[in-house]
């Protein structure tokens, strides 16, 4: 976003007016000045927290805060008096983020520890602050109108229904997000619409419409000269501090549990939780996370998918898209009352393996003709710019014929300037840092983004691996310890060692096994699996592990088609697709081809509720359909104009 200036102040209309024209008639205005208006939805998000204030009149300080905040490092923050102190139990995140604003101002928010966008008023100042956590965990959308009004939501699709914003498809955006199912850095397929940039704090004046934002964090690489066996006892110490510090003797707690090693080491780290085990029929990776269940004596339930609930989740999910990820990926979306009816809150493994494990290093792959191939656990290298290109190009499923380059739209958006490395707006100190850290930094680089969003939109939930300690923690790891180690299966051992003996649902081998083991003994699994096992799961769509095919799927199901033909009239609107080479792309899938990336990401495209909205040529009915699908479909968890 930069260092941009526009007039904020709305000149001769409310915001307040403004926003009750965009919302539905019973959202309703929860807080209003003659500069700013702001609403939460508390109802559609829990963690979503109304304003706090402190101070009386011209002093007031109003704070609201999107996610959770778990505590607050006064070292980070630069305070003499170090040290780190967790937010207390009756002590809101709005509250705890007011009390330290007041005693230190804006300087203070960069010691905040959670997963959170926070919105600051300072009355006093005329400032409103938009503050995001280290990782952008929780998007916020913004754009500013002609007249400078700044209009923000944590809903993207919910700013193109606004009656003043004019958006379009960016051509080269929407093409950077059919090949990659996201958009990186702060872009977005929409022009004019971007999201805030993690780890800063943006400030907008009430005074002159001057806005400024100021990057308290950011990613930097510096490995420890340690032995495996500290980094082993760091992880499992912090780790076990964190999941501590959040759960509560009276509340219940649920485990999303899977056969690997990552959930593993949550449960390891929990007195007492109920397991719950997401997949499509009772394979080796549900009797796997049973077998944990029962050795660590808690109850086990399987939440059953199948074809039918992977298919309706494109129903099911229209609302939540944000343009990252699939429509399948919200995957716990229809077992919200499942879970919601169980526990008082859900922790997952999520992103273990961006941070501790092999996930975004660069490993060689070599060929073993028509045995396959298999990646060695070095790192390769990457020294310019287009070797980072050519490694994103690598992984782009570019099977639409569109009129832009994509390698063109990546060389214009990833640069150096001087001597950091910019990619699509967001910041990385070197390219070292953009290798090791750009799939996860800011998180929407990560296409599966949208299962932990929608997780902390359905309950109280936490992901351990993203607390500000264990992300401090990954970037001291050599890289050799996270291409050929198991520190996370270590750490397991290391908390409760006979979880550690189940083997893990991928390798066969036991989480206490040496890495080369069970290096081997995956590649040996997965030959068997291909080369010599005449067992066969009871559909050609079923696997053996966490996920069903969705290439089979899309052979044995016509919804894809159904889907295209419904919606051949958006796709001849979408810039620089065609209607004719996607049905051949359909179909040379059907023969055999491999076309689930494009196929399923441009089904998500096509039912996001926005598309049609964007894409209409006729606007004479555009309040009624703004009312009707907000009120009734997209639920944002804040919305607001300036």
């Amino acid at each position: 976003m930069g260092n941009t200036h526009g007039v904020v102040c709305v000149d001769g209309s409310s915001p307040a007016g403004l926003l009750e024209e965009w919302l539905s008639s019973d959202a309703g205005v929860h807080y209003e000045t003659e500069d700013v208006a702001i609403t939460t939805a508390p109802q559609g998000c829990r963690t979503a927290n109304r304003s706090v204030a402190t101070g009386t009149g011209d002093d007031a300080i109003r704070c609201w805060v999107i996610g959770d905040i778990y505590g607050y490092d006064r070292s980070a923050a630069g305070h003499n008096l170090g040290g780190y102190v967790t937010r207390p139990e009756d002590v809101t995140p709005a509250e705890f983020l007011v009390s330290h604003y007041d005693r230190h101002g804006f300087d203070s928010l960069s010691g905040l520890n959670g997963n959170f966008t926070a919105i600051v008023y300072d009355e006093a100042r005329r400032e409103l602050a938009l503050c995001t956590d280290r990782f952008g965990t929780v998007p916020l959308y913004w754009t500013q109108l002609t007249d400078g009004t700044f209009v923000f939501s944590s809903n993207i699709q919910f700013l193109p229904f606004h009656p003043d914003v004019e958006t379009e498809f960016d051509a080269p955006y929407l093409h950077e997000y059919l090949a990659f199912r996201r958009t990186f850095g702060v872009k977005t397929p929409f022009t004019g619409i971007e999201k805030l940039e993690p780890g800063t704090v943006t400030t907008v004046s009430l005074e002159d419409g001057s806005m400024r934002t100021d990057q308290y964090w950011r990613p930097r690489y510096r490995p420890r000269d340690e032995s495996v066996e500290w980094f082993v006892d760091e992880l499992a110490s912090r780790f076990q501090t964190v999941v501590d510090e959040w759960t509560r003797d009276n509340r219940d707690y649920g485990v999303l549990l899977s056969g690997g090693s990552d959930s593993r080491l949550v449960l390891a780290a929990l007195d007492d939780a109920t397991a719950f085990h997401m997949n499509d029929w009772m394979n080796r990776e549900a009797q796997v996370a049973e077998r944990v269940a029962l050795e660590a004596d808690i109850e086990f339930e399987l939440l059953e998918r199948g074809a039918e609930y992977r298919i309706a989740s494109l129903e099911r999910n229209r609302c939540a898209g944000s343009f990252n990820g699939w429509f399948t990926q919200p995957y716990t979306s229809g077992f919200d009352t499942e879970l919601t009816g169980r526990v008082d809150g859900l922790l997952s493994g999520l992103y273990a393996d961006s941070l501790f494990g092999n996930y975004g290093i660069p490993s060689p792959e070599v060929s073993l003709g028509p045995l396959g191939s298999m990646t060695i656990p070095t790192e390769r290298s990457v020294e310019t710019i287009d070797d980072y290109i050519d490694l994103l190009l690598e992984d782009a499923h570019d099977g639409h014929r569109m009129p832009t380059d994509l390698r063109s739209v990546l060389e214009a958006n990833i640069y150096r300037d001087g001597e950091t490395v910019v990619h699509h707006g967001v910041t990385y100190d070197s390219l070292e840092e953009l290798v090791y850290y750009g799939n996860c930094y800011p998180l929407s680089n990560d296409d599966d983004m949208r299962f932990h969003t929608g997780l902390r939109r359905t309950l109280p939930y936490r992901s351990p691996f993203l607390d500000n300690r264990l992300l401090d923690l990954s970037l001291s790891v050599p890289i050799r310890y996270r291409l050929r180690r198991d520190l996370v299966g270590r750490a397991t051992e290391r908390l409760d060692p006979s979880l550690a003996t189940i083997p893990h649902a991928s390798t066969g081998m036991a989480l206490s096994q040496p890495f080369a083991k069970s290096y081997v003994g995956e590649h040996l699994r997965a030959f068997y699996q291909k080369h010599v096992s005449r067992q066969s799961p009871p559909a050609p769509y079923l696997t053996n592990g966490p996920w069903l095919d969705d290439a089979e799927l899309l052979r044995s199901f016509d919804f894809a088609g159904d889907v295209l033909e419904s919606n051949d009239d958006l796709l001849e609107e979408l810039p620089g697709l065609d209607p004719h080479s996607v049905s051949d792309l359909y179909h040379a899938h059907q023969r055999g081809e491999e076309r689930v990336g494009e196929l399923y990401t441009l089904l998500t495209v096509l039912t996001m509720p926005v598309t049609e909205h964007v894409l209409e040529t006729q606007t004479s009915d555009r309040t009624d359909d703004v009312h009707d699908q907000c009120g009734r479909c997209l639920k944002p968890e804040v919305v607001s104009v300036a």
